[in-house]
């Protein structure tokens, strides 16, 4: 597992271990879903990793120019190994890392009322296990949060059994990538 692109191209991330619960995506997927996001992508922006893992995707934005990332990760291996492969950034401060499963964190930002200060990124990305099938739960989490703003744009990688759908509230999608194993949805907040 590599840095494919930016500042910090052809950098080695350490990553999967028979003790570790993730399934890292690989760099031929992380590359399709940065292609897709490229016409978002910009300098400076701020950039959100569900389902962290290790830290690949974040890292991969830092690279390419975001301002910050933020990675949610719950599990304590997980979260030793990101911070491990984050030793790579020149300015460590840019990775932010949220220490509780993802679905806390999305349930904390729909519970904020409208005046407290929350963040709203500019691309959100999840990774999460096939198994648990948390597409829908993770948009419909996102349609309800304040961490999404006009122009933010999703992409969330499922197994190929799941299903989501061509909109949530605001979110419509607009790309969709097959692979042999996995499907990765591209969504847009109108």
């Amino acid at each position: 597992m590599r840095i494919i692109s930016g500042t910090l191209k052809g950098r080695k991330l350490s990553s999967w271990q028979k003790t570790l619960p993730l399934r890292p995506m690989t760099d031929r997927a992380k590359e399709t879903v940065f292609n897709v996001l490229a016409p978002y992508f910009f300098e400076g922006c701020f950039f959100l990793d569900l389902f962290s893992g290790t830290g690949s995707l974040a890292l991969e934005a830092l690279s390419r120019g975001a301002r910050q990332a933020h990675a949610v990760e719950k599990h304590p291996s997980c979260l030793k190994l990101i911070k491990k492969n984050s030793q790579i950034l020149p300015e460590i401060n840019k990775l932010i890392l949220h220490k509780q499963n993802v679905f806390s964190f999305l349930k904390q930002a729909e519970n904020r009322a409208e005046g407290q200060k929350t963040k709203a990124f500019d691309i959100i990305v999840a990774d999460p296990p096939f198994a648990i099938q948390a597409g829908e739960k993770i948009m419909k989490s996102l349609q309800n949060s304040l961490l999404a703003k006009k122009g933010t744009v999703t992409a969330i990688e499922t197994g190929q059994r799941e299903d989501l759908k061509t909109n949530y509230s605001d979110f419509y999608l607009f790309s969709k990538k097959a692979f042999s194993d996995k499907r990765i949805w591209f969504y847009e907040y109108q």
